[in-house]
C-alpha cells in the first residue's frame, strides 16, 4: 500500500488518507532502511536523524542548555526549550507588582526581574552606638534589617543646663542635643549652709528646689578689730582672727552708753 509506513524495530503503522496530508513531526526520528536487491537485501539498520532546530537555535544565539546552581533559565529558542540565552541569579525574582514600600526594585535586574532592596540612602544605619537605638523606621531586604537613623531612648529627657548642674551617667546625643536620664549637682554642691550662710552666695546648684553650696561660712566674721582697747573686755574670733568688744573692764565704765545709748567707750571710773 503506498499510503502505509512501517517503522522498526518495532512496527509502528500509520494510515495516511487518500487526500490531504499528515505530519510525523512527532514521531520517533529513527527510520530503518532496507534496500531490496532481488533476492537479497541491504540493512542499514536505526538511523538517528539530526534535529535541524538544535542547529538553527545555536545559530541564533540560545547556545546554553544548563545553568548553575543558584541561577534560573531565562530567553528560550523558540524552536526548542532545550536552548537559552541566559542564566539569571536567583536573587533576580521580583517585579514591580511583588516588591512592595519602602523597599524598591534595584537599578540591575535579569530577565525581566530585579532585586527587592532597600535604599541605602533613605535607610543608612544598620546598628547604633549605646545609649542611642535604632528607630521605628525600618527596611528588610533578604532577611536583614536597616533603619533611617539612631535616635535617644525615651527616657533621656534632661538636658541639665542649670547653674553646677551635670547629667547623671552617660547622656545621649540627637541632632546637636546631649540628654540625660537625669540631673545632679556637679561634686562638691552639696551643702545647704543654714546655720551661718554660705561663703559665696551666688555660687550655688538648685535641684527641686534647694540650693547647694560648695562652701560653707564656719564663723559669722562679726569682729572687726586688730586688738582690744584698753579698759575693754573683748571677744577672740579665729575665723576672722579679729576681737570683739563685748564690756567694760573692772574700774572703767562705759561712758557711750550714758550719752550714745550702748556704744563701749570706757573710761577710768
Amino acid at each position: 500500500n503506498q499510503n502505509r509506513f512501517e517503522f522498526g524495530p518495532q512496527t509502528l503503522s500509520l494510515e495516511l488518507p487518500d487526500a490531504g496530508s499528515v505530519s510525523v513531526k512527532n514521531f520517533p526520528r529513527l527510520a530503518n532502511v532496507t534496500f531490496i536487491t532481488g533476492d537479497k537485501q541491504l540493512d542499514f539498520g536505526n538511523i538517528e536523524f539530526a534535529d535541524p532546530y538544535d542547529q538553527i537555535c545555536k545559530s541564533m544565539g540560545y547556545a546554553q542548555t544548563s545553568c548553575a546552581a543558584g541561577y534560573w533559565k531565562f530567553d528560550f529558542c523558540r524552536y526548542s526549550n532545550a536552548y537559552f540565552k541566559q542564566c539569571c541569579a536567583d536573587k533576580y525574582k521580583y517585579t514591580a507588582d511583588s516588591c512592595s514600600y519602602p523597599n524598591e526594585l534595584s537599578s540591575d535586574g535579569c530577565g525581566g526581574k530585579y532585586r527587592c532592596i532597600c535604599n541605602r540612602t533613605l535607610y543608612p544605619v544598620e546598628s547604633c552606638a549605646s545609649p542611642q537605638v535604632v528607630s521605628g523606621d525600618a527596611c528588610t531586604e533578604d532577611g536583614k534589617k536597616y533603619y533611617s537613623e539612631c535616635v535617644c531612648p525615651s527616657n533621656y529627657t534632661e538636658t541639665c543646663t542649670g547653674q553646677n548642674q551635670q547629667g547623671r551617667g552617660t547622656g545621649c546625643t540627637y541632632n546637636g542635643t546631649t540628654k540625660y536620664t537625669a540631673c545632679e549637682c556637679k561634686p562638691g554642691y552639696n551643702q545647704t549652709c543654714t546655720e551661718l550662710g554660705p561663703v559665696t552666695p551666688s555660687d550655688y546648684c538648685q535641684m527641686n528646689g534647694v540650693k547647694y553650696y560648695n562652701n560653707c561660712k564656719t564663723c559669722e566674721n562679726k569682729c572687726k578689730l586688730d586688738s582690744c582697747p584698753v579698759g575693754n573686755i573683748c571677744e577672740y574670733e579665729d575665723c576672722s582672727q579679729k576681737y570683739c568688744t563685748i564690756g567694760c573692764a573692772t574700774g572703767y565704765k562705759d561712758l557711750d552708753n550714758y550719752w550714745c545709748n550702748g556704744a563701749l567707750r570706757c573710761w577710768v571710773k
